[in-house]
């Protein structure tokens, strides 16, 4: 049983966005005790499939909004494609994880034209800088966003039975190492695009 649920979170992401008042202290942190991973410059084509939009108005604020997403990521590293799918609390609206499939695809024209030719319809692109580290059970995607701004995603890539628990690991992780000038962002960078005019900042 306990194998079936390690199986069965490997495709779970558990993640927050945050915009921080300085920027400048979580970087130096970072720089200090987390494990540099990554730097790449990535272009996130978003589409909706042929059949349908996963687009919506929700109904908590009125704004576009999505629970399911198709993603072409192409950097430098390696482009891949990924589809996530989102669980939100019912009362609330506010995500609590997220089915998270991706794997790593070949030429970025190549594949514009395969979804093009079958059908598949553009609905954001979003460019940025990423530096991404590791601490501890936790990944750290520190982004500079074309037109939007700079952001932190941290993910828990741990271990637990349940994955509510995830996010409440983050934000004690946070506590405990000193961070506490955010603000949590409710949706993703597309969904920030899609609203420009809107409060993009929980409560």
């Amino acid at each position: 049983m306990r194998n079936a649920l390690i199986k069965e979170m490997e495709n779970i992401e558990i993640e927050i966005k945050l915009k921080l008042d300085d920027p400048k202290r979580i970087l130096n942190w970072l720089k200090k005790n987390a494990k540099l991973i990554k730097i790449s410059d990535d272009a996130d084509y978003y589409f909706d499939p042929p059949d349908r939009s996963f687009i919506y108005k929700n109904k908590h604020d009125g704004t576009k909004d999505a629970d399911e997403w198709f993603r072409l990521r192409v950097s430098e590293k390696g482009n891949e494609i990924c589809y996530k799918k989102w669980y939100r609390n019912e009362k609330t609206g506010k995500s609590l994880y997220a089915d998270e499939i991706e794997t790593l695809v070949g030429d970025q024209k190549k594949v514009l034209e395969i979804l093009k030719r079958l059908g598949f319809k553009e609905t954001s692109v979003i460019k940025k800088h990423r530096v991404s580290y590791q601490y501890k059970e936790f990944r750290f995607d520190c982004d500079t966003v074309e037109g939007l701004g700079f952001f932190v995603e941290v993910e828990f890539k741990g271990q637990i039975d349940n994955p509510a628990e995830g996010k409440e690991k983050i934000f004690t992780m946070l506590k405990e190492i000193g961070i506490t000038d955010w603000k949590k962002t409710k949706r993703g960078y597309s969904w920030i695009q899609w609203n420009p005019d809107d409060e993009h900042f929980e409560d």
